[in-house]
């Protein structure tokens, strides 16, 4: 689940819990399931209004297509204790 503070520029968890191991909130994708939208963190947008618009996007995608969409996230998905590992 997306919630604005995970496009805070820190490490905190989806309750603002400190030093929180995103890594943790990613899955393996399921087998009849695609990528939707590919999201790099940026740590100069506005995490309110980029979540708000990411909002805006999923419930359109979901009243077009009956579903939410399936989002890859850089800093949940990439494990960053080991960027480069």
């Amino acid at each position: 689940s997306i919630t604005p503070e995970l496009f805070k520029n820190s490490s905190c968890g989806p309750n603002g819990e400190e030093d929180f191991d995103l890594y943790s909130l990613s899955r393996p994708m399921k087998s009849e399931e695609s990528i939707d939208y590919f999201l790099s963190h940026s740590w100069h947008d506005d995490p309110e209004a980029k979540f708000h618009v990411l909002q805006q996007l999923a419930n359109s995608f979901c009243r077009l297509y009956g579903r939410y969409p399936t989002f890859w996230l850089d800093k949940v998905c990439i494990y960053q204790a080991n960027v480069g590992g």
